[in-house]
């Protein structure tokens, strides 16, 4: 056996740490020696193989083997110094980890091979590489610097990929994010450097790219990534919105770099999802207006709700035209931010978690308000939203049979809408609660059905009492060319019938819309056009007026 296998100076680097491996291969013979803990953790058949290259070769991760071979050919031929490699190879239990491989070739007086030798390190657990997808991590943005290289930077996010999760499952989820950084790696070039940033976000650098080009790159991804291919053949449909910023000039740390490029990502899925959005002030000044607004919202939440008001939209009964009941409607001011919209501040209070406070909140003033109506107008029904993420909270069951019993309110003259802002990830669950909250007498309304993904699955799964049919079917049923609302609205209002649901058409903003839906058999409607969202004191005016109306009616009839 050769010298070179059997001496102390191998011993002692063999057993040196467990995740070091190391190797020597007398290359007149093509046999090598392993350190044990090699063996035993890539399982090798022995400390000494012969073809070692072949063997090895085996057990990295198909997608690496074509790096590992242009390497190790080079060093060999002596083109390349030393071998330098990183890349997956699969350990005992059949898992690819993450490895750094280095070695070099020892010469003969004559030029020609006689020894190689090195070592592998395990750089799995130093996050240099994501797991899922091979991806560098951002981790390895340190080692970049930013004011010697210039270039574009992009942050890829699929739109809605929470969505997508909740419908397909985790398993195609990874699989999809998998297909989509395969995608986007194919197409770049051999210079650019492609990370895995978090979650559904991967993070490009172009280097010596002007925006122009890197504007006609991200359109090539969308077209190449809009339908990813699975394994088992289902295609999923897909969109990338993504943020870019240009370095130096834009950005000249790591720090500022990925700061601008959650902005502009955030930006463009906000605003109009799908696009590439670069980095610009009114990018930084509608960041600096959210940061403000998280703020004053959270001051506002902590001074008894400072600011925070309920409108209300009256509900109409189609024959009668007389108001049988109201929706709340969440509106603020803030200390601040004065002229805050709800779908710019509510996204605010979800994205930080103060929609529960104010969930519970809008939930007590509905149910007092409509005990103080009570002996008034009587059987005057207030309905107020809840999302699903409310729904699912440990406290919501509790906290409304808190107010129930503290205002002593009629379950049966409440309705409780739910909102479609996000996937219905737990629909047994969810059905449950529903069942529960009927027993007792409470309504539930689905809100804006039609509009969101899951609506006609939930049906499926989730008894409700009120379906109410959203405005954008509604609004222009009058303008030429709508037909086709007329026959959507038409057919869920028989789907209403069939499910046994009440029916509530919404968008109703114009007297020429409000007679084409009062020949179409609707239980409730509400609009612009019989009244905008309201403070109380102009609604109580709209509940005096049409007691007065109701009571002309009654003497008429007399």
């Amino acid at each position: 056996m050769s010298d070179i296998f059997n001496n102390e100076i191998f011993e002692a680097f063999a057993g040196a740490a467990d995740n070091v491996y190391i190797y020597v291969c007398d290359m007149a013979t093509d046999i090598s020696r392993w350190s044990r803990s090699a063996v035993d953790y890539f399982a090798l058949e022995d400390e000494y193989i012969s073809n070692a290259a072949t063997v090895w070769a085996e057990r990295i991760h198909p997608d690496d083997i074509d790096l590992y071979t242009d390497d190790i050919t080079k060093v060999f031929a002596g083109t390349k110094k030393t071998h330098d490699c990183q890349y997956r190879a699969k350990n005992y239990l059949g898992e690819y980890v993450w490895v750094e491989c280095k070695g070099s070739v020892i010469r003969d007086n004559n030029g020609n091979p006689k020894i190689f030798a090195g070592l592998m390190t395990r750089i799995d657990g130093q996050s240099k590489y994501d797991n899922l997808t091979g991806l560098l991590t951002t981790q390895s943005l340190r080692d970049f610097d930013f004011t010697s290289q210039t270039g574009a930077a992009l942050l890829f996010g699929i739109d809605g990929f929470r969505k997508v999760m909740g419908h397909y499952g985790y398993n195609t989820g990874d699989e999809i994010l998998v297909v989509f950084a395969k995608k986007i790696k194919s197409m770049c070039k051999p210079n650019w450097k492609l990370f895995r940033f978090s979650g559904d976000e991967f993070l490009l650098l172009a280097f010596s790219e002007n925006r122009k080009n890197i504007c006609d790159f991200y359109k090539k991804v969308c077209q190449e990534t809009d339908v990813i291919e699975l394994k088992d053949g289902r295609k999923v449909g897909i969109s990338a919105s993504a943020g870019g910023v240009c370095f130096p000039e834009d950005a000249d740390t790591r720090e500022v770099l990925i700061n601008k490029l959650e902005h502009s990502l955030e930006y463009a899925k906000n605003t109009d999802r799908g696009t590439l959005v670069f980095f610009s002030e009114e990018i930084a000044r509608k960041h600096e207006r959210g940061e403000i607004l998280r703020e004053d919202l959270k001051h506002c939440i902590k001074n008894d709700f400072q600011g925070f008001e309920l409108y209300y939209q009256p509900l109409i009964h189609p024959e009668k035209q007389t108001i049988v009941g109201c929706e709340c409607l969440l509106r603020w001011q803030g200390e601040k931010i004065k002229d805050s919209y709800p779908i710019e501040f509510i996204k605010v209070l979800e994205d930080y978690g103060g929609i529960r406070e104010v969930g519970y909140w809008v939930m007590e003033q509905a149910i007092k308000r409509q005990v103080e109506w009570r002996d008034t107008y009587k059987n005057l029904w207030v309905s107020f939203n809840v999302s699903y993420q409310q729904f699912m909270d440990d406290a919501f069951e509790e906290r409304l049979d808190l107010y129930a019993k503290k205002y002593n309110v009629r379950p049966e003259d409440m309705i409780i809408e739910l909102t479609e802002s996000c996937a219905v990830s737990n629909p047994k669950e969810l059905a449950s609660m529903f069942n529960r909250l009927r027993r007792r007498g409470f309504k539930i309304a689905l809100d804006d059905f039609g509009t969101a993904y899951a609506s006609l699955e939930m049906l499926k799964s989730l008894q409700v009492d009120y379906i109410k049919i959203e405005h954008s079917f509604v609004r222009e049923l009058a303008e030429p060319g709508h037909d086709i609302d007329f026959v959507i609205i038409d057919n869920l209002l028989e789907l209403c019938r069939h499910l046994g649901c009440q029916s509530i058409v919404e968008g109703v903003e114009n007297s020429q819309v409000a007679d084409i839906v009062g020949t179409m058999d609707a239980n409730l409607l509400q609009g612009y056009y019989y009244s905008r969202p309201v403070c109380l004191e102009d609604f109580e005016k709209l509940l005096a007026a049409d007691q007065e109306t109701k009571e002309a009616n009654t003497k008429d009839v007399k």
